[in-house]
Order: C-alpha cells, then structure tokens, then sequence
C-alpha cells in the first residue's frame, strides 16, 4: 500500500536559514536513495542534498529562492513499500551533503535564474542512471566528453566525485598516448629585455589607443611617380615627416614622465623611434633629427639602420633618445593592433597594411589607398580629446602632402 513520507532538511551545520539555488526534482519524479533533489548555497560554499531514501514526488514545498533550515520540509515522497519495514530512513551526515567544496563553487554550481529546460535536463540525467553523481559533475563530463556508467566512485554508497572523474580522464590520456610532444625554447636576450620592458609598460601606463584610417590617394600617387624616377620612398618615411610636423603643434605627445611622474619633459628635438622586425626580436633604433632630413635621406637612412638592426649590428646609443615611436607592421599585414608605449615615452603610432576601399565622393563610391593607424597614448599626460585632434590632424597631413612637401 503507498506510504507518503515528509523529507525535511537534515542538520547541515552552524547555519540559520540558507538559499535554495536548484529545485532537482519536479512532482511526479521517481528519485532513488542519494538522488540530489536541491542545491543550497550558502556564503561559503554550495550543497545537495540527497534523498534519505526512494520513492515518487508527490508534493514540494519549496521553490528556488526560499531559505530553509533544519527540520523544514521538503517534499514528500510516496512509495509502494511498507516504508518502516522495508525503507531504513537515514539522515545524510554533514559530510555526505558538502560534495561540492568551496574552491570549486564558481565552477561547479548553476546559477539560481537557470532556466526549466535546464533543470529538466539534470532531472532526467539523475533518474534511472546506474551510477550516483551530482549534477555538476555530471555538467562536467559531458564537457569533457565521459561517460560516468563506467567510473566507479569513491564516495559513499560509490558516489563518483570530481577527482574520481579527474583521475579517469588521466588514465585515459596516459593510456591512450594522447600526449603532445612539446619542445622547450630559450628565449633570446632581446625577447628577454623587451618583455620585461614591456611588462613594466603595459602595467605601470594606463594605455589608451585611438584608431583611424587616412585617405592616401595623393601620396601614393607621388611615390608611383617617384619609382618611374627610379627613387623608391616607402610610405613610411612620409609618415615619419607627417608625425614630426604634428608632434610641433602637440608638444605633449613629444614628451616623458620624471621618475617622480608630477613633471611632464617636453622635448625640443624631434627624434623617432622606429620599430624593427630582426631574428632576434624586436629592436627600436633611432633616427635623430627627422625634421630636418629630406625624404630621400630618410629612406636611405631607414634602410641602412634597419639593415644593421638586423643582423645584431646596432650600438647602444642608436637606441636611445626617442621621443616618440613608430611601429609598422604595414609589410606583414593585419588590419589594426594596439602598441604598447615605449616608456618613458607617452605616446606609439601602430601603422597597418594599406588596402583598397570604397570611399563615398559624394556623388558615388570610388576605391580608395586606406591606411589604418593606431595611437596609443599615456592617459595620464594625454587625455581623450587631445589623443583625437592628433589623430585628425595627422590624418590630414597625409592626405595633402603638398603640405609636407612644402
């Protein structure tokens, strides 16, 4: 004859009332002994609680959201069996219900707004299973892709835990000589110096980069004239020209920081840093006086010093006295990228590969040289405003390179 039997909250430890974040079984469910039938989270960690013994839900008396404590009732669950002679009624201990411990809680545990397609989903995986496991592991090999009927558990009453599932993924690599062979490689004294250079830069300069693209019609026009000359001029070197002639209207950006950082020194000379691609890494020599050069001894220069960069052969001193830097990235390719400033600079020009795209001419789309560019800039020294109007400016010194020119 069906006995109906009230399942209240078992002592769960020193705790008043805590939430219920999962409802596991609906009315009308067939749970097993040890089934998990809620979740509980408290300010510590989360909890199952498990059925003490078998039967079909036939009444809840709890929701997600409500706090329970010690003696509240659940649910009741009715079975077919003369339930006190039959049905032995076990309190879970504490420990039986702590299967999911606090360093695992952000991992292991479904958020109290889950939707009831995804309870239904861990009801039905925890009815008529062959093996006891609580949801979260459950969630957990089907990531990994596990089948849990052929692990068998270390928990009590053979529940499977999450370093019974961890050990078998293991075994399952190791036998199956899953293992990819990997090779250890030194880095270089170059990577080793800038990374830790630029470490430093990326967490001690709050980094702000600015994007835009700039119309080079007329530029390239002239370099295709200049190579029919026989006189080669990288778009580089007319980005180097147009910098210099902006950086004189923004003086900010043609700075650093003291060690104190309180004092901005701005610098008088216009000296660009420009960075290399070598075997080795990257390196940023320094063409000095860039204002002052001709195109055509800039593109000489450039080459020349990116030769040496390359082959080790730079001095120490042709690395030092930037006061801003270029990096171009133009020969490779890409469409952006943020730089990271070269301290005790303020500010990096990030210079991409060129592509070809319609632009509207007010009476119709026409393809166009675009160019993309990235400023990054030290927010401390340069604020928003000020990082766009170099970046408008410049953007229209390109454009008109008679202007440069002249």
């Amino acid at each position: 004859m069906p006995t109906q039997k009230n399942v209240e909250l078992p002592d769960i430890g020193d705790f008043d009332a805590v939430d219920i974040i999962e409802v596991l079984v609906k009315i009308g469910d067939t749970v097993n002994e040890n089934d998990s039938i809620i979740t509980l989270e408290t300010d510590k960690a989360t909890m199952e609680i498990p059925a003490p013994f078998s039967g079909k839900v036939s009444s809840l008396s709890v929701k997600v959201g409500d706090k329970v404590a010690k003696g509240d009732l659940i649910l009741i669950l009715e079975s077919e069996s003369n339930l006190s002679e039959d049905i032995k009624e076990e309190t879970p201990s504490t420990e039986e219900v702590n299967q999911v411990s606090e360093d695992n809680v952000a991992e292991n545990t479904l958020t109290a707004n889950k939707s009831e397609t995804d309870h239904k989903e861990e009801i039905s995986l925890s009815s008529g299973s062959d093996y006891h496991a609580s949801p979260s592991i459950r969630k957990l090999a089907r990531e990994l892709g596990v089948n849990l009927s052929g692990i068998n558990g270390s928990g009590k009453k053979g529940r499977i835990l999450e370093e019974d599932l961890k050990s078998f993924v293991k075994k399952l690599v190791t036998e199956g000589n899953t293992v990819e062979e990997v090779e250890v490689i030194p880095l270089s004294r170059i990577k080793k110096l800038s990374g830790k250079h630029l470490s430093n830069a990326w967490t001690s300069i709050p980094h702000v980069t600015q994007f835009d693209e700039v119309n080079i019609d007329q530029l390239e026009k002239f370099r295709k004239n200049q190579k029919e000359k026989n006189i080669k001029l990288s778009p580089l070197v007319f980005i180097m020209k147009a910098v210099v002639q902006v950086l004189k209207r923004y003086p900010n950006f043609n700075a650093s920081l003291d060690e104190s950082g309180e004092n901005l020194i701005l610098k008088k000379y216009f000296n660009l840093g420009i960075a290399v691609d070598t075997p080795n890494g990257l390196v940023v020599p320094v063409i000095k006086d860039v204002g002052k050069k001709s195109l055509m001894e800039l593109s000489e220069e450039l080459i020349e010093i990116s030769e040496r960069a390359r082959e080790g052969k730079l001095d120490s001193s042709e690395m030092k006295g930037a006061g801003f830097t270029i990096s171009s990235l133009g020969g490779i390719g890409g469409t952006h990228f943020t730089p990271i400033i070269n301290s005790p600079e303020v500010a990096i020009l990030g210079v991409s590969r060129t592509q070809i795209k319609p632009v509207w001419n007010g009476n119709s789309f026409e393809p166009s040289s675009m160019i993309p560019l990235a400023l990054s800039y030290d927010h401390r020294v340069i604020d928003g405003a000020e990082g766009a109007r170099f970046m408008v400016e410049l953007n229209q010194v390109l454009r008109n390179i008679m202007e440069m020119l002249l």
